[in-house]
């Protein structure tokens, strides 16, 4: 049995769609009822059931502007850091995790922001760095779009200029993107939080690998991760580091494989494919057709198409909780430390997911058993 542990948690809906622009969506690009909503009290819930629970990550992420297609998908944001505030207050010991769009912050102000975030959370502050994709949210607010490596040399100084606020005094930087006359910040976080990035590009691992404490991989399949996970950890120890690894999964779990299938066939009879279409295309900066036809290997359009309206582009455990279990046990074992879950129900497939899959995890030895403290709250809430 393997001494390791799967934490679990979630990506959370602080992005989605709400009723004044259409349904609610969030993990689906579809008008299949979804009973999820983008709101600060709904995320409250989830992070509260969390917590009392046992289980550790509530994942951020963060978006801009209009969203994507005719459905403005992900139009809706709640803002990470005062989310996370927020959410801190009211939980004991989850991980929260906040995104920062590098080209859209000062880093002197983020050490500031997280060092009292710091505070408000007792250390269990995270922060997620992301360069920007999506080329409407930089023209909306007059920022150019660097070109891809560029954007990952901005966010380079970035994490240098922020790591230094957080441990250092009166210190000078000049760089490219930021320059720094005596930097210094009060209060200091007790030590620095965690940083994550989803960067998966040659340019993207070796940041994350140097910089990084947790990279986010994106492999969909157990096999692609151990391939990924092998790549970025050796460059993570050529700088003399280690790093962990988070990866994102969409959740359909029902009592018999024939049900699960059936939601699937009717997610897709109301998918919105322009705004799925629209999505791929803005974060790869090709058309459908031209990712597909890289990809080869048989990958259709239809295919990359569908990934998206189904979880956006996550992995998809489907099935039973029996299957959904293996499943998870499988990307455990090809060297995920994390998993950030998401449902089409998030709230009320998650209290399925902690009742039937969770205890089959912690039996077969993927997760340590909860502590008694977590069981009393979960058996109060």
């Amino acid at each position: 049995m393997s001494d390791r542990h799967l934490e679990l948690g979630v990506f959370a809906p602080t992005i989605g769609c709400a009723p004044s622009f259409g349904k609610n969506a969030f993990a689906l690009v579809s008008s299949a009822e979804q009973r999820t909503e983008p709101t600060y009290d709904y995320n409250l819930r989830i992070a509260q059931l969390l917590d009392q629970s046992g289980l550790e990550i509530f994942f951020m992420a963060q978006r801009g502007g209009a969203g994507f297609g005719p459905a403005r998908f992900w139009s809706y944001s709640l803002d990470s850091f005062t989310t996370a505030a927020g959410l801190a207050m009211a939980t004991r010991n989850l991980q929260l995790i906040s995104t920062v769009h590098t080209a859209f912050y000062h880093p002197g102000m983020v050490a500031r922001i997280g060092a009292t975030l710091d505070q408000i959370s007792r250390g269990r502050w995270a922060l997620n760095l992301v360069s920007g994709w999506a080329e409407q949210d930089f023209r909306m607010l007059d920022i150019p779009l660097l070109e891809h490596d560029k954007r990952y040399a901005q966010s380079t100084e970035f994490v240098e200029v922020l790591k230094k606020f957080w441990t250092e005094d009166w210190f000078d930087y000049a760089g490219e993107f930021f320059s720094i006359s005596q930097g210094t910040c009060y209060p200091k976080p007790a030590r620095p939080p965690l940083l994550y990035n989803a960067g998966s590009s040659p340019v993207g691992r070796d940041f994350a690998a140097q910089y990084c404490d947790w990279y986010f991989a994106g492999a969909q399949a157990p096999e692609l991760l151990a391939e990924e996970v092998a790549d970025v950890r050796s460059r993570a120890a050529k700088q003399g580091r280690e790093v962990k690894v988070i990866i994102y999964l969409f959740v359909l779990c029902r009592d018999t494989e024939e049900a699960a299938h059936a939601e699937i066939e009717e997610i897709f009879a109301h998918a919105e494919f322009d705004s799925a279409r629209e999505w791929l295309e803005t974060l790869t900066g090709q058309t459908v057709g031209t990712v597909a036809s890289t990809l080869g290997q048989g990958v259709s359009v239809e295919d990359m198409l569908r990934s998206v309206i189904l979880g956006v582009g996550s992995g998809k455990l489907i099935g039973t909780p029996e299957q959904v279990a293996h499943a998870l046990a499988q990307f455990h074992a090809a060297g995920a430390d994390a998993v950030g879950l998401t449902f089409r129900h998030v709230e009320e497939e998650l209290q399925d997911f902690i009742a039937t899959v969770v205890p089959l995890l912690e039996r077969e030895g993927v997760r340590r058993p909860r502590t008694l403290e977590a069981d009393s709250l979960r058996a109060s809430g």
